[in-house]
């Protein structure tokens, strides 16, 4: 899409399209059905209006960290976290960062008290997010051991292993990013523009 045509959105649209632009811009992957969760930061009350915009979608949408300045934001569909977190990689890898019981509500719980530890300075940053984002457990790792150098590839995350099947990846969330700000533009609400699972398969 044109930069002039987003910049000529952004310059005439009302504040709550400026708000969907900017959760799309970021979050379109998972609005589309092809990637379980997302992370966004928004301003004060930010969190409240994406929760109501999409209250009627498959997205469920939760803070995991607010002060007076920002919100962090975790977008995720609830299906596909639950079969996320029943892979053996995935559970080995929380329970090394200290996830006991591994349903939904006690991920998030833990989660978001590791990201307030690391906002308030008190632990290193909770790498287990990248899990969570649906990065690959072994790109996650490759990530800790390097501390963030020697990567084959960097785009939606720094990739060390199998970066074709990355690439791939990367190509399909460009896609449904593409598609995501077109309806934007067109006026399509947040609502509408993430669409059921049983969509997902058409993009």
């Amino acid at each position: 899409m044109p930069v002039e045509t987003m910049l000529s959105f952004l310059e005439h649209c009302t504040p709550e399209a400026r708000l969907g632009f900017r959760v799309v811009a970021q979050c379109a992957p998972v609005l589309k059905g092809i990637k379980i969760s997302n992370l966004i930061s928004l301003e004060p009350g930010g969190w409240l209006q994406i929760r109501e915009y999409l209250s009627r979608s498959e997205i469920v949408c939760v803070f995991l960290y607010m002060d007076g300045e920002r919100e962090i934001v975790f977008l995720y569909r609830p299906r596909d976290l639950a079969l996320h977190l029943e892979r053996t990689d995935v559970r080995d890898f929380l329970r090394q960062y200290g996830y006991e019981n591994l349903d939904i509500a006690s991920v998030l719980k833990r989660l978001r008290e590791r990201y307030r530890q690391y906002a308030m300075g008190e632990t290193e940053f909770p790498h287990e997010l990248g899990v969570l984002l649906e990065y690959p457990v072994r790109d996650v790792e490759g990530f800790i051991e390097n501390e963030g150098r020697n990567c084959l590839l960097s785009r939606y995350w720094k990739v060390y292993h199998d970066p074709k099947e990355a690439e791939s990846k990367f190509r399909a969330y460009d896609r449904a990013k593409e598609q995501a700000m077109t309806e934007i533009i067109n006026g399509w609400p947040l609502g509408r523009i993430a669409v059921s699972q049983s969509a997902a398969s058409m993009i």
